[in-house]
């Protein structure tokens, strides 16, 4: 049963390329990758399997006729199939709940797409569809940081907040304006130009407190703001080389901690981003049962002179 659904969506997937390409003719394979989130090489390969699709009788009239290659597509022969499958309820249905939820995000330039997007879906929706779908989704956030976010980004002003950041474990405030909204694991972030440090940075809207959007006209510099959804907190080629005791693995669920080999008995290889020097002394000496820092050298030091200097403090503490 899963094979047999599996193949039927390998064939929608295929003839919908048969509309799309008609709606653009002449657009690379490269470009239509980019439109439809899926790799080049999967188009491709679709694009040859529908040159053995027609109609019963397989003359050349009967099939699909269609040049492909680097420079772009043309179907010249569609066989009647310029238009894009109907979607399924359910579908329609996971369609609807993600427009509904995009609705309420924050910066949205064109709010009134995903409006009448979501009101054409509504209209070929069987009514009890649409009443499950309605009862799922998710009210206007009446959070007050999310509300200050979207004026803030709707009027281009600047926004003011105290910020507690978990890299030094201290509370400062800050002007941004802000750039971006994006969610990751269930957690809302607002990329936005830091006056101060002259630079973008990312904030956890649960960590931003006393928001408020002041008058300054903003400047997010969304020129200079590049953003990978795969990566969104842009790590870099930096890391940390560590290792975790056994039984303390599950570390890697709660930090961004990629678990390698077994070491030995007692430990495992790990690597995890190294975004701040500060952050990474403090996790290991949190966790100085359970974690060693192997690599680079210059961070080994740094872990190695904070505990003697805690230690030292401590001892001068028992001698009073």
């Amino acid at each position: 049963m899963a094979h047999s659904s599996a193949r039927l969506e390998d064939l929608v997937r295929m003839l919908n390329l048969l509309p799309y390409f008609e709606a653009h003719p002449g657009r690379t394979i490269m470009e239509a990758a980019a439109d439809l989130g899926r790799k080049p090489s999967e188009i491709k390969d679709d694009l040859d399997r529908l040159w053995c699709c027609g109609l019963p009788g397989m003359f050349p009239d009967d099939l699909v006729d269609l040049d492909h290659s680097y420079l772009g597509v043309n179907v010249t022969n569609n066989q009647g199939m310029d238009q894009p499958l109907r979607l399924t309820q359910t579908e329609a249905g996971a369609l609807l709940l993600a427009l509904d939820s995009l609705e309420n995000v924050p910066g949205l330039m064109d709010r009134s797409a995903v409006l009448s997007a979501a009101e054409k879906l509504r209209g070929i929706m069987q009514d009890e569809m649409v009443a499950v779908v309605d009862s799922l989704a998710g009210e206007v956030s009446t959070e007050p940081v999310l509300d200050a976010v979207r004026q803030a980004m709707e009027q281009q002003h600047r926004l003011k907040f105290r910020y507690h950041s978990a890299s030094t474990d201290e509370v400062s405030v800050r002007e941004v304006s802000p750039a971006r909204v994006f969610a990751h694991e269930g957690i809302t972030y607002v990329t936005a130009w830091d006056t101060q440090a002259e630079a973008h940075r990312t904030f956890r809207t649960d960590r931003m407190l006393d928001v408020e959007v002041l008058e300054a006209a903003a400047e997010p510099h969304t020129e200079l703001l590049r953003f990978d959804a795969k990566n969104p907190f842009d790590f870099g080629a930096d890391e940390v080389q560590l290792r975790l005791r056994s039984e303390a693995t599950w570390l890697a669920e709660y930090f961004p901690i990629t678990l390698g080999d077994q070491h030995d008995a007692e430990w495992f290889d790990a690597t995890m981003p190294l975004l701040s020097e500060d952050w990474v002394v403090r996790f290991a000496l949190s966790n100085a049962d359970r974690v060693s820092i192997v690599a680079p050298t210059s961070l080994v030091s740094a872990v190695a002179a904070r505990s003697s200097s805690a230690l030292a403090a401590y001892d001068e503490t028992s001698d009073n």
